[in-house]
C-alpha cells in the first residue's frame, strides 16, 4: 500500500468512525442505526475487517489513535466483545507490540470496553512479546480495572501485583486506588492511602487531593472535605 493510498484509507476510515459515533449521540439516529446493525450483524464484522486491513499501515498504527478508540467504543456499545478482542489481538503481529507504549494503548482500550481480564492477560504476556514492563504498564492495568468499574479489585491488585511482577508502584498507582475507593464510597480506605504514601516516601499531589475532595463533597461529607482541604493547605501542595 502506497503512502498516499494509506493516508486516503485512513481518512476514510476515521471519517466513517466519526460519523457513526456522532449518530450515536442522537437518540433517534442511534435507534435506527442500532436496529439496522442488529438486523445485519455482518456490518460489525465488516467494520472489524476494515480496521484490521487499515492496521497493515504503520502510519495508521502509530498515528490513528482516535480510530482505535472510536472503533472499540462502537463495538463495545454493540456488545461485540469478541470482535474487539479480534482487532486488538490482531495487533500482536506487528513490530509495535514490543513497544510498551503501544501495549499500554491496547490495555487501555480493553479497559474502556470493560474487558479488564483481557487487559490483565496482555500485561502477563508482555515478557513473551519481548516488551519490557514498567510502572506505566502497572498503572495502565489499574486504570483498565477502574474503567471497567471493578473498583473493589483495584486496591487488591496494588497489594499483590507489584511484588509479583517486580515493579514498584508510584504516585499515579496510589492515586488510581484512591479514585477506586472514592467511587465505591469507601472514603476511610481512600484517606488511609495517604498513610501509605507517607510510608513509601511519596508526596500527594493535586490529583490526590482533588480526588478526595470530590469524593467527600459528592457524598455530602462537607466537614470531612474541609478537613482534607486544611490538610492540603498545611502540606503546601502546589495548585
Amino acid at each position: 500500500m502506497s503512502q498516499a493510498r494509506g493516508a486516503t484509507s485512513m481518512r476514510r476510515l476515521v471519517g466513517l468512525f466519526n460519523t457513526s459515533l456522532s449518530s450515536a449521540t442522537d437518540p433517534t439516529a442511534a435507534a435506527v442505526n442500532s436496529s439496522k446493525l442488529i438486523a445485519d450483524p455482518r456490518k460489525f464484522k465488516n467494520l472489524a475487517d476494515r480496521f484490521k486491513k487499515s492496521s497493515e499501515s504503520s502510519k495508521f498504527r502509530n498515528y490513528s489513535k482516535k480510530a482505535y478508540s472510536i472503533t472499540v467504543q462502537r463495538l463495545a456499545l454493540a456488545k461485540q466483545f469478541s470482535l474487539i478482542d479480534d482487532i486488538l489481538q490482531h495487533q500482536k503481529k506487528y513490530q509495535e507490540i514490543s513497544q510498551e507504549g503501544f501495549v499500554i494503548r491496547l490495555m487501555m482500550l480493553y479497559g474502556k470496553a470493560g474487558m479488564f481480564e483481557h487487559a490483565h492477560k496482555l500485561l502477563d504476556e508482555m515478557p513473551e512479546l519481548n516488551c519490557q514492563r514498567t510502572v506505566d504498564s502497572l498503572n495502565a492495568l489499574l486504570s483498565a480495572y477502574l474503567h471497567s468499574d471493578k473498583f473493589d479489585i483495584v486496591g487488591k491488585l496494588l497489594e499483590e501485583l507489584p511484588e509479583k511482577i517486580r515493579i514498584d508502584p508510584d504516585l499515579i498507582s496510589y492515586n488510581t486506588v484512591i479514585k477506586a475507593y472514592c467511587e465505591m464510597g469507601s472514603m476511610d480506605s481512600a484517606v488511609s492511602v495517604l498513610d501509605t504514601l507517607e510510608k513509601k516516601g511519596l508526596e500527594p499531589d493535586i490529583v490526590t487531593f482533588n480526588t478526595l475532595l470530590d469524593g467527600f463533597f459528592s457524598r455530602g461529607r462537607i466537614a470531612d472535605g474541609e478537613g482534607i482541604w486544611e490538610f492540603r493547605a498545611s502540606d503546601e501542595v502546589v495548585w
